[in-house]
């Protein structure tokens, strides 16, 4: 079914004992008394998490800097007023610095754990968060930015995917969707606080924003090896007593639940069942390349990571001064306070949108939310070339009327699926080297657009745009010809959307069949599974 397949402990054992139950009847039997939620099993466990969890808040922050600090008078006279290219340079120089962690951060991921290259990748937003802040002249400063991005994207790389894999099955689709929004309390605060600090005199102005970038990073690194290990990873490596001990410990609240067995006993399988052994070496890149389903996963995670960056929200996010400048919005304070309200704004709404997430077609909320997009840009294009041709404030404030449509339907699924969305479509073993693969095309996509953005606006204006709307129709094509649907299923059974459910069907089995004689089960005290799917 994969490549490199290698012989299994669990060849040669009996494929027609009984099963347990999957994980998502385990999960229809477990008792909800008050709620998941009050559980305090679960309540530690979600808490460890926070230090995985914070790592967009962090990057947002990062990306709300780079924004406000444009409109900070004292930025631009420390750093000779940085435009066109050498703007664009300085907007993308943490996108250019994260493309190079794929040929790292895999693997650190895989040899040393997920924890392991958050701690790495947390240390170097540090340093170059204080080299940023007394930089002496703009190359130091961007300087500090590529390698604060080369961090950051290890993080990013790693964080959700121990979250994945971690989270109470019963919360999994729900946090991780909410995982990316948390960008936005970055974003947030990075835009109230050059709000805030635009009338200190001096150098203060900027190198506050930027000297307080190494608070979360400094929680992570002082936290992260408290929250536990991915217990996929430690199967994966050997180690299944110590996941085991997790799931019991925090899945099964210190008991061995009917779905701690069932979630091992897919654990097991899923990797048993996926024979996928990744270096980067000719024969094994060539013999992932060569099965079908790693080709369709290796498709849908490019779409998402180019689509999250070339359909427009770049240029929000990064140049949001010189779109008002194009519209008649010229002031600081104007500048500062719609990015800090157009952020509150987009947050809610991707708060909203993970938590219903879970109960809604994935695949429809993308097609929904791009098509919705498209529109509003034609809108606002429209509107941009009216004020452009005969003036009037009442365009401009339709085009930031634009911005706001724009980020709902924005917010609605890219923001929240951009990051849970492939990661579902991996497996364990797969997990790391793809979403690597994800963030690259992701760093050079916002590069590209980053670079481009301050040039194409300076130079065309609203027509701009229209390059933006196009692009836009074509992910929306690609989205509705190659994305699957994963509603409603265990990760390990996304997997067989891909590959097939037969070498899946028996690994369980034989893993089934593994622990049946290890324990000295009876066959009848399992329960028949509802159906074979």
């Amino acid at each position: 079914m994969q490549p490199s397949s290698s012989p299994s402990k669990f060849d040669n054992m009996p494929g027609d004992i009984e099963r347990r139950p999957s994980v998502e009847e385990a999960l229809d039997h477990e008792p909800l008394e008050k709620g998941w939620w009050y559980k305090p099993h679960v309540l530690k466990l979600n808490f460890l998490m926070l230090a995985p969890f914070v790592t967009m808040a962090a990057w947002g922050f990062d990306i709300s800097m780079t924004n406000s600090l444009q409109s900070l008078e004292a930025f631009n006279e420390r750093f000779d007023h940085p435009s066109g290219a050498r703007l664009g340079f300085y907007g993308a120089s943490t996108q250019l610095g994260g493309a190079f962690t794929i040929f790292v951060a895999p693997f650190i991921i895989q040899k040393l754990g997920r924890r392991a290259m958050c701690l790495i990748g947390s240390s170097i937003i540090i340093g170059m968060s204080i080299m940023q802040t007394f930089a002496l002249n703009f190359n130091m400063f961007v300087a500090a930015k590529l390698l604060l991005g080369f961090g950051s994207t290890g993080v990013q790389i790693a964080a959700p995917v121990l979250i994945t894999e971690l989270a109470h099955p019963r919360q999994r689709e729900r946090i991780t969707a909410m995982y990316n929004t948390t960008i936005y309390v970055g974003l947030i605060a990075g835009a109230w606080i050059a709000f805030g600090t635009q009338d200190i005199p001096g150098d203060r102005s900027w190198q506050i924003p930027t000297i307080l970038q190494v608070v979360l990073p400094a929680y992570q690194v002082l936290t992260i090896f408290l929250c536990p290990e991915s217990p996929r990873w430690l199967v994966a490596k050997g180690q299944e007593e110590k996941a085991r001990k997790i799931l019991v410990k925090y899945h099964g609240g210190g008991q061995e639940t009917p779905l701690v067995r069932a979630e091992m006993e897919a654990i097991m399988a899923g990797i048993e069942a996926d024979a996928t052994r990744i270096r980067f070496n000719k024969t094994d890149i060539s013999a992932l390349l060569s099965h079908k389903g790693n080709l369709h996963r290796i498709l849908i995670a490019t779409v998402v990571a180019v689509g999250s960056q070339c359909t427009g929200s770049g240029l929000i996010s990064a140049y949001l001064p010189q779109i008002l400048d194009n519209v008649g919005m010229t002031s600081t304070r104007e500048k500062t306070l719609i990015n800090g309200i157009i952020n509150i704004w987009t947050w809610i709404i991707g708060l909203g949108a993970g938590y219903v997430i879970p109960k809604l077609s994935k695949r429809s909320l993308f097609l929904f939310s791009t098509s919705g997009m498209i529109l509003t840009f034609v809108v606002w294009t429209a509107l941009s070339a009216v004020y452009t041709q005969q003036g009037g404030y009442s365009y401009g404030i339709g085009v930031v009327a634009m911005m706001f449509i724009y980020n709902a339907f924005y917010g609605m699924c890219w923001l929240p699926l951009v990051v849970a969305y492939p990661l579902e479509l991996a497996t364990t073993k797969q997990r790391g080297i793809l979403f690597s693969w994800m963030f690259f095309c992701l760093s050079m996509s916002t590069f590209a657009v980053n670079y481009i953005n301050p040039i194409g606006l300076e130079n065309i204006g609203w027509r701009y745009y229209i390059i933006t709307i196009v692009f836009t129709l074509l992910i929306l094509c690609l989205i509705y010809f190659f994305f699957v649907e994963t509603k409603g299923l265990s990760l390990e059974e996304v997997a067989t959307v891909f590959d097939g459910r037969e070498n899946y069907d028996a690994a369980v089995s034989a893993v089934h069949a593994v622990e049946v004689k290890q324990a000295g089960e009876p066959e009848e005290q399992h329960v028949e599974r509802k159906d074979e799917r």
